[in-house]
């Protein structure tokens, strides 16, 4: 990570993140410790993903993965991470209906880590009945029960987790499929590098990794009574961009924001010509990787002079590892740490989305989808 200023301890709030028994009254329910876990969990979502054999349909035309929130977010990784070798065009869709390019020769993947998440639920019954193949990932509720009455391929995931907390299980099982439908190149080798990098990792932005040698909990710090920007360089780090903001969103409670170049140059930046009060409360993430081009370089670096004067700092997070998958998991890595620790500095349990449980309860009075 590149900071351009010296971190500033907010109100000596820091402390409580260097402390074990402040974070665990903070974090009751252990969102922390289901970020750390995350290199066994994609070991273990590989496992799973290995042992189920779907049965496909040998011309395959395109790819439809179903989502919303964090069981989406592994649709959008696998997505960015396999379309540029991918043989036929691939998709993730958050709608409670399908596109019309949806039939006999489409691959559906409903991802629903519940398997009761409305939306998902909708538009899987749609494909069926446009006569897609259907394939379900899922800890259980309707849509295995779907797929257990149907007879379509089915990964089952352990259960007991937030499903943004359950990214291997989201991300990996989706590979697996794509491999077994012959649309993309085995991962396996790639997905151990990055099971490797994310252990070096977390021995550096880990709990015990005090605030002055920690990074992630250094950048918690700025973002601190701010407004988290995180900018991606196109690809899959745009991919993790949204899903830094994501995290920031559900863990700290914050409000948070990305974009992606180039495309931002072509409006947002004209947004920060005039500094206002309103802008100096932004802070902005970048997130590198040396295979960014060199017109990219040359768009961030002229971009950061532009909003320097309008915003309260910038920091850019570097990936790390050599393959793509690794250097993509170590990119979100980075953003789920940091959106903990921030969440245990706006003194908030990571876990509970109330607003979110709260619409769904207002939503239920129409009664349900299935």
């Amino acid at each position: 990570m590149k900071g351009e200023k010296t971190m500033v301890d907010p109100a000596g709030k820091t402390a409580v993140l260097d402390d074990a028994e402040a974070r665990a009254a903070r974090d009751p329910r252990g969102m922390l410790r289901r970020v750390v876990d995350l290199p066994e969990q994609l070991q273990e979502a590989a496992a799973i993903g290995a042992a189920v054999q779907p049965k496909l349909p040998q011309e395959i035309k395109h790819v439809l993965i179903l989502g919303m929130g964090g069981s989406a977010i592994g649709g959008d990784l696998v997505k960015a991470l396999v379309e540029a070798e991918c043989r036929v065009p691939i998709a993730v869709s958050r709608e409670y209906d399908v596109p019309a390019f949806v039939g006999p020769h489409t691959l559906v993947i409903a991802s629903s880590y519940s398997g009761n998440t409305e939306e998902t639920l909708s538009a899987c019954r749609a494909a069926a009945e446009r006569g897609a193949a259907v394939a379900a990932v899922t800890t259980g509720g309707v849509l295995a029960e779907w797929a257990s009455a149907k007879g379509w391929p089915l990964v089952r995931l352990p259960q007991g987790l937030a499903p943004r907390a359950a990214l291997g299980y989201s991300f990996v099982p989706l590979l697996k499929i794509l491999e077994a439908a012959g649309i993309v190149s085995p991962k396996d080798g790639q997905l151990q590098e990055a099971v490797g990098v994310l252990k070096a990792m977390r021995d550096e932005l880990g709990p015990d990794a005090p605030v002055q040698s920690n990074a992630a909990k250094q950048l918690a710090a700025r973002l601190f009574g701010k407004l988290p920007l995180v900018y991606g360089t196109g690809g899959w780090r745009s991919a993790a961009a949204y899903r830094w903001k994501c995290q920031i969103n559900e863990n700290a409670k914050a409000p948070a924001w990305c974009n992606t170049f180039p495309e931002l140059n072509h409006n947002e930046t004209v947004g920060w010509e005039v500094p206002q009060a309103v802008t100096g409360l932004v802070e902005l993430v970048v997130l590198r990787d040396r295979a960014d081009s060199p017109r990219i370089n040359r768009r961030i670096e002229v971009t950061v002079d532009i909003m320097r004067p309008a915003i309260a700092g910038v920091t850019e997070v570097w990936s790390r590892g050599e393959s793509e998958l690794a250097r993509l998991l170590s990119l979100t890595y980075f953003g789920d740490f940091t959106s903990v620790y921030l969440a245990l500095l706006n003194g908030v349990d990571p876990t509970p989305v109330r607003v979110i449980d709260r619409l769904k309860a207002e939503l239920a009075t129409l009664g349900p989808i299935a």
